[in-house]
């Protein structure tokens, strides 16, 4: 499509391209006349979630975990149960309110709220409440245990009235929370779960929360028509998933510093148990360094082996010489009984002496027994005298019988007898001392195994419980730290609107002209689109694929400053131009030259069309013969073969259009072009009115008509006379579809040409007919298209010739792009 047949529809549709949009407008203008003013409040909330402080030194920020993070906060904030109480709260503190305060609600509103509110759910607000104890917290922050709530300065954003308690508040919001779960058809549950403007969760809902680019920032706003209620909204929202965010995150971490809190209980239990086991056992074995006293066993029992060994040794050699020194004393038992003797007398002798001494020198400040004195001196001499004797016997024997002194050999023997008592008796302590190390060994060596698998059990207990420990820890810095990243600020509370949003009034009546105009523009586009019917010689050649040799104007009852006369002309001589290019003979050929008139359906207006070309041809000098077909004999003809009850024909006695003069009411307003056709006009008569009785002639279709094969055979058939040879003979066919037609006639036919109206839908069955026609035909049918408008003929014969204004004429230069062309009227 080009630009200006574009225009030329928009121009044909004018007034419906503008008068649909201004009735939008207007119809929107006056709809909108009373608007609803909103107000907004915007609050901006640091979350700390990306760049915030940690307590773990070496934690590493991820991109995906501070998105999820992100995430996991819009999503509590658009929760429904942050939604749910956030409706609550602000319905509590509305009831609460002993009258309207605009900064919290308006007048209007509060009225509206009173009004719906029944009195039992009024009788659940607490007026003056006591104070409430808080809450036992999870953490105590005395005895050493830190939190981060205690380091927390910033405003609570708690913006209630000075006239409600806060306690009071607290005991109404669970008075209908509790009434709310009571059952689901309730009036709390309706109006959090309906479409109220301001308690609803659907209208708490549209607050947008959004972050702040890839900042830290999350930004929430609200639209309301109470400002109010609108900054009221927000600052309890903020509340409310603000202690919601913090307690999912400290939940989280506190039921996983319980779990290793409960397990680090049940390892230092088991660990008490093992170390409890060791120290009974060295309790009931006496062992206070097993490994330093086993070792010190170990070593005093090899000490007294070896020590038992050498005694052994010594004592055997001992024994031997005492032997050998025996063998050479002959007098050995005289000399051991003389040696004995001397020895007993000589410690009696010494005891006397003693006892001497003694009563001389100790006793001295008592009375001396001097009887007792006496005998003690004589005992002693008489011992002096025993002792001399044996010494002079026993010197006597101071030889032995090999001649060696006996002196000698008895010392060495009395020597030796010493050693080998002494060695004696010392095997026999350490034998008994090593017996004893036998039986210290048999406590010592199973008490080994027996340490090594308590101190196992032990270490794994301890190892257990250090990594407990170890896991503790860990929860309880993730612990901390959550507590700290969960710490939320509104760094720039809600405010309060002082003034309405600007309304989409003035938007909507655009959008409103805007989409009426498009609607009408698409509609007409679309069905030009969609247009099947055979508009112009374009879609004719496209669709029916046949040469087209002319178009024939619709005769109008209105042209304008279009010189219609000159136009039609025009067009019938183009068409008779191309008849006689397709219809050539030879220059002294006097055949006569046969054109057929035929049509798919009727009323496409054959007659009028053929009519005027042998009009056209007969000013041109040409003698022309036009045969048209009788109705009432083709009516006649089809009744009788077919057996069908006569009724209402499809075509009319005249052949032409029965055209509806009366001019359209609607069609006018809405600016369309007078579409009534001119019966008047000259171009729309009947040929019986400009032809002559010999030139138009009508034939009869009866049972003859079908093996007809040439124009004189209708002739001669229908008794008709001729008094002239014609040039041109035009013969009108009933249509195709409907009627049956001379298979010879048309293959005897110099030219075959189709009639069809421009604004017909082609179909199939039109295909059809005119596949079965090519196949008769000599030669292709060619098509003439009938009742075209002014544009297709401006295709023909270019700019029609018609008066048009400077202004005109200038935009159609401009859509042609034809700057430096003259134009000429």
């Amino acid at each position: 499509m080009k630009v200006i047949d574009l225009l030329r529809i928009l121009g044909k549709n004018l007034v419906l391209l503008v008068l649909t949009p201004l009735v939008l407008v207007v119809l929107v203008f006056y709809l909108t006349r009373k608007p609803t003013y909103t107000y907004s409040s915007e609050t901006t909330l640091y979350t700390g979630i990306a760049t915030g402080s940690s307590v773990e030194m070496d934690k590493s920020l991820s991109f995906f975990a501070t998105n999820t993070a992100f995430d996991n906060l819009i999503n509590v904030i658009k929760s429904r149960e942050t939604q749910q109480q956030v409706a609550i709260r602000l319905l509590a503190q509305d009831l609460m309110l002993d009258k309207y305060d605009p900064k919290y609600i308006s007048k209007q509103s509060f009225q509206n709220l009173q009004r719906i509110t029944p009195e039992y759910i009024k009788r659940l607000v607490v007026k003056n409440g006591k104070a409430i104890p808080a809450s036992t917290p999870n953490k105590t922050q005395g005895g050493g245990t830190f939190s981060f709530e205690s380091l927390d300065t910033t405003n609570t954003m708690f913006m209630q009235p000075a006239t409600i308690d806060k306690a009071a508040y607290e005991q109404t919001v669970r008075n209908l929370e509790a009434y709310m779960a009571s059952s689901d058809t309730n009036f709390v549950y309706k109006l959090l779960n309906f479409s109220n403007p301001h308690y609803s969760i659907k209208a708490i809902s549209s607050v947008n929360v959004q972050r702040i680019s890839s900042s830290d920032l999350v930004k929430l706003k609200y639209d309301s028509d109470d400002p109010g209620i609108c900054q009221q909204t927000l600052v309890l929202l903020t509340e409310v998933c603000i202690k919601n965010y913090k307690r999912i995150k400290e939940n989280r971490s506190d039921a996983v510093v319980k779990y290793f809190e409960f397990q680090l209980a049940q390892a230092a239990g088991r660990l008490k148990v093992g170390e409890d086991k060791l120290l009974q056992f060295n309790e009931e074995n006496k062992i206070i360094n097993y490994y330093e006293q086993s070792k010190a066993v170990a070593v005093v029992k090899e000490d007294l082996d070896v020590d038992y060994n050498n005694k052994r040794i010594k004592l055997a050699g001992l024994q031997a010489a005492i032997k050998r020194i025996e063998e050479k004393l002959n007098n050995q038992q005289q000399v051991t009984l003389k040696s004995g003797s001397i020895i007993e007398k000589r410690n009696q002798l010494s005891n006397i002496n003693s006892k001497i001494a003694v009563a001389e020198t100790i006793e001295y400040n008592k009375t001396i027994d001097n009887d007792k004195l006496v005998q003690l001196k004589t005992e002693a001499e008489r011992l002096k005298d025993e002792i001399r004797k044996s010494v002079t016997d026993l010197y006597s024997y101071g030889n032995t019988t090999e001649g060696l002194p006996v002196s000698t050999l008895l010392s060495d023997w009395i020597a030796n007898v010493i050693a080998y008592e002494d060695t004696k008796a010392g095997l026999g302590v350490l034998g008994e001392r090593i017996n004893e190390f036998q039986k210290q060994y048999a406590i010592y060596a199973p008490a080994g195994a027996n340490i090594k698998r308590i101190e196992r059990e032990i270490s794994v207990s301890e190892q257990e419980f250090l990594e407990i420990l170890h896991g503790l820890n860990l929860a309880k810095l993730k612990m901390q730290d959550a507590e700290l990243s969960s710490t939320i600020n509104a760094v720039d509370p809600p405010f309060f609107p002082l003034s309405p949003n600007p309304t989409k009034r003035k938007i909507l009546i655009i959008v409103a002209g805007l989409v009426g105009f498009l609607i009408v523009l698409g509609s007409i586009l679309a069905a030009e689109y969609f247009d099947d019917t055979l508009k112009n010689i374009r879609k004719v050649s496209k669709i029916i694929k046949l040469k087209v040799i002319g178009v024939y104007p619709k005769i109008l009852l209105a042209t304008g400053s279009l010189n219609f006369p000159f136009v039609t002309n025009r067009l019938l001589e183009i068409i008779i131009q191309q008849i006689d290019l397709l219809t050539v003979k030879n220059s002294d050929s006097t055949e006569v030259r046969t054109l057929l008139f035929l049509s798919s359906l009727s009323n496409e207006g054959k007659t009028v069309t053929a009519g005027n070309i042998a009009w056209k041809l007969k000013k041109q000098g040409k003698k022309v013969l036009f045969l048209n077909f009788s109705r009432e004999t083709l009516r006649s003809t089809e009744t009788s073969q077919i057996g069908y009850p006569e009724t209402q024909s499809v075509v009319s006695t005249s052949g032409f259009i029965q055209s509806n003069n009366k001019p359209k009411f609607i069609s006018r307003i809405l600016g369309f072009s007078d579409n009534r056709t001119d019966l008047s006009s000259p171009f729309l008569q009947n040929p019986e009115k400009y032809l002559d009785t010999n030139e138009y002639l009508q034939y009869h279709v009866d049972a003859g008509f079908y093996s007809t094969g040439k124009y004189e055979d209708i002739i001669a058939a229908n008794k008709m006379n001729l008094d002239f040879k014609p040039e041109y003979v035009l013969i009108e066919l009933p249509p195709i579809l409907y009627y049956t037609y001379p298979q010879q006639l048309v293959a005897a036919a110099d030219l075959a040409i189709l009639l069809y109206r421009a604004n017909r839908v082609w179909s199939d069955a039109d295909q059809g007919a005119i596949e079965t026609l090519k196949k008769i035909t000599r030669k292709e049918p060619v098509v003439l298209l009938n009742g075209v408008e002014s544009q297709v003929v401006e295709t023909v014969l270019g700019d029609l010739p018609k008066r048009r204004s400077w202004l005109r004429r200038i935009a159609k230069k401009i859509i042609r792009f034809q700057f430096k062309t003259h134009y000429q009227p």
